[in-house]
């Protein structure tokens, strides 16, 4: 199969579809929730690029082997989640900045409709 060949910013190689549409190097990544043992967060447990360490304990519990429901904003943890009686109910670890705030309560509602 032919692939196009990148780098991140550690020098590790980045594989994509050869014709496949690139978004420029400034746009920022939507928002995105990520339920409990979703891949995309246990396979970079240990990487502070997804999980910022001082959030690590708020993700993971040391004494039962599961994570909670977290979101994402800007490709990084940056609170929990959960879906309550039709709505969710979101948590953030930090402030979030209005225009990311508004991302994410859109996005919050269209996951609310797929749980309706």
């Amino acid at each position: 199969m032919k692939l196009r060949r990148f780098e991140d910013g550690e020098g590790k190689e980045l594989l994509d579809l050869p014709r496949a549409p690139l978004p420029a190097a400034d746009t920022p990544a939507p928002p995105r929730f990520l339920p409990v043992w979703d891949a995309t967060l246990l396979v970079h447990c240990r990487r502070t690029g997804i999980l910022p360490e001082e959030y690590r304990p708020l993700v993971f519990n040391v004494k039962t082997p599961n994570s909670v429901n977290t979101f994402l904003i800007d490709g990084q943890v940056a609170g929990t989640w959960r879906y309550d009686g039709g709505n969710m109910r979101i948590r953030p670890f930090d402030s979030v900045a209005r225009s990311a705030r508004r991302d994410l309560e859109d996005e919050a509602k269209r996951l609310a409709a797929f749980h309706s």
